[in-house]
């Protein structure tokens, strides 16, 4: 489970419960702040919470539930870009039929499933797998010519990651500019009428979604883009070891032979995997290895990578060589498997090996994004049972700990917070990781009278004392330390893993739950 994923679930939860698709509901004057950028998964997990399953149970039944629908999408989009090839004239159906044909199919998928690239983003309860069926049910749609479910799933792919647009737009182009019909003027006129229908199904909803947006939160764009606000900063420190990372786990240096047989046709994938490539160095990247921003682009990659095998196949048939028709793509298609196996294998015991720190020094790891959910889940939980339920608490990660606390929380990182947005004095080095670019000054905290401020705070075996309290809450703030208990921990023998303690600051002189000057830590 990844923590920020629990964002998107106390805003459902909010919206099921409450009907409020607020971070803190009941807070007057009413904060109403679009921490998001997922509109439609956290829908669909509000519907969840309707019939009585909780968002962080639906979630990854859902994430995995798309991911594995997304692979047939690929066979199908690799049907249609290569077995139906388009030509000037009348499409020319390829004589590759039967048994063989359905293994090539098959070849994306294979490729897909032993790529951590991939693999891990059918988990963590993020709407990444989701997002990437809409765009390839998309430009599947696009690519068979049935231009309205394509608008369709288009929309609903921007409904759910504003970015899932990147891709979409750069295949409808790339094939439009493939497509030589369109240089004849003639053909523009009809053309036109019929992009009306098909463009208005893919924007209508997302412009009265932008207006709903403004007249609910006052703002045609979410809080994120206050907060991730001057990207520029992080293309080189975070954008472009973010896409050379990818471009290293994904082992494109071995499909460089490959590049050799990229035609015209080709550019219908080509294009869009370059374009997102350089959408995300453009806003900087991510801190969470294995390339989720860029999910899309690895299913559009194994799609192109099998395309053209069976191109080189189709080659070596065309000039007599049977045996290297039939040899050499295969040969080359079990050597990327293999690699992909092998590496997948190494990032697996690599990263079950990192529960805490980075992967690089950069990255964060799929382990240590769990543990780190796991134990503020278990601690929002013991705030919940324990705390007055009118306890304000600082948080510097607003998932997991917000999430199963369901207390009134104040977002040190601006995520959820209406101010620190456009707060000068908030901004942080230009070298932060990305999403950690605003941090609440010392006085903001102060002003908002917290019960506990947790952002400050440590995380360990042992209560720490007194001399290393943090600057700005020392002299009149002490430790309040929980034992959330084991926390549970599939990768660990007994199932569970001990967290020690997690403590925050609390103001001396004021009662917290059981946290009192003199009393209980």
């Amino acid at each position: 489970m990844s923590d920020d994923a629990f964002i998107a679930f106390r805003y459902a939860h909010n919206l099921a419960t409450h009907g409020e698709l607020v971070f803190n509901p009941g807070v007057f004057p009413p904060e109403r702040v679009e921490g998001y950028t997922n509109f439609l998964w956290v829908i669909l997990l509000a519907l969840a919470e309707r019939v009585g399953v909780p968002a962080h149970q639906a979630a990854p039944i859902l994430t995995q539930t798309f991911g594995l629908l997304a692979l047939p999408l690929t066979a199908g989009l690799l049907e249609r870009v290569h077995v139906r090839t388009r030509t000037d004239g009348p499409e020319v159906r390829s004589p590759e039929r039967g048994c063989g044909a359905t293994w090539v199919l098959l070849g994306p998928a294979v490729l897909l499933a032993a790529t951590p690239e991939y693999v891990v983003w059918l988990h963590g309860g993020l709407e990444t797998s989701f997002a990437t069926f809409l765009v390839l049910a998309s430009v599947l749609s696009y690519a068979s010519n049935n231009r309205l479910w394509a608008a369709a799933f288009a929309s609903a792919a921007v409904l759910t990651r504003l970015d899932a647009s990147v891709p979409i737009v750069a295949h409808v182009v790339a094939s439009v500019a493939f497509d030589r019909t369109w240089v004849s003027r003639r053909a523009w006129p009809m053309r036109a009428r019929q992009a009306v229908m098909p463009l208005a199904v893919a924007l209508v909803p997302v412009a009265l979604h932008m207006i709903w947006r403004r007249c609910y939160y006052g703002s045609w764009l979410p809080n994120t883009f206050a907060i991730k606000a001057h990207a520029d900063d992080l293309r080189w420190s975070y954008g472009l070891p973010y896409v050379l990372a990818w471009i290293h786990n994904i082992g494109l240096v071995w499909m460089i032979p490959l590049a050799l047989l990229v035609r015209r046709q080709h550019l219908v994938l080509v294009v869009p995997i370059v374009v997102t490539l350089l959408y995300v160095w453009m806003v900087g990247g991510d801190f969470m290895a294995y390339g989720r921003f860029l999910v899309p682009a690895t299913a559009m990659l194994a799609v192109l990578v099998v395309w053209l095998l069976q191109d080189a196949r189709t080659w070596c048939t065309r000039f007599r060589v049977p045996m290297v028709a039939i040899v050499g793509p295969f040969l080359l298609f079990f050597g990327l498997l293999a690699r992909s196996a092998w590496h997948a294998r190494a990032c697996w015991i690599i990263d079950r090996a990192s529960p805490q720190g980075w992967l690089d020094g950069r990255w964060e790891g799929v382990h240590a994004m769990n543990r780190f959910a796991r134990v503020r889940f278990a601690v929002g939980t013991w705030m919940r049972e324990n705390l007055p339920a009118d306890a304000l608490v600082v948080v510097g990660a607003a998932g997991a700990l917000p999430y199963a606390s369901g207390l009134p929380i104040v977002d040190a990182l601006g995520l959820n917070d209406p101010v620190l947005g456009s707060m000068p004095e908030a901004r942080q080095s230009k070298h932060a990781r990305p999403g950690h670019q605003v941090h609440a000054p010392t006085w903001y905290i102060h002003e908002r009278d917290p019960a506990l401020v947790c952002h400050v705070g440590f995380v360990g075996q042992r209560i720490p004392s007194e001399a290393s309290a943090p600057a700005g809450f020392a002299q009149t703030w002490t430790w309040a330390c929980i034992a959330p208990g084991p926390v549970p921990d599939t990768s660990e023998r007994s199932g569970t893993f001990d967290a020690g303690y997690y403590c925050c600051r609390r103001p001396r002189g004021r009662d917290v739950g059981p946290f009192r000057d003199g009393g209980a830590r």
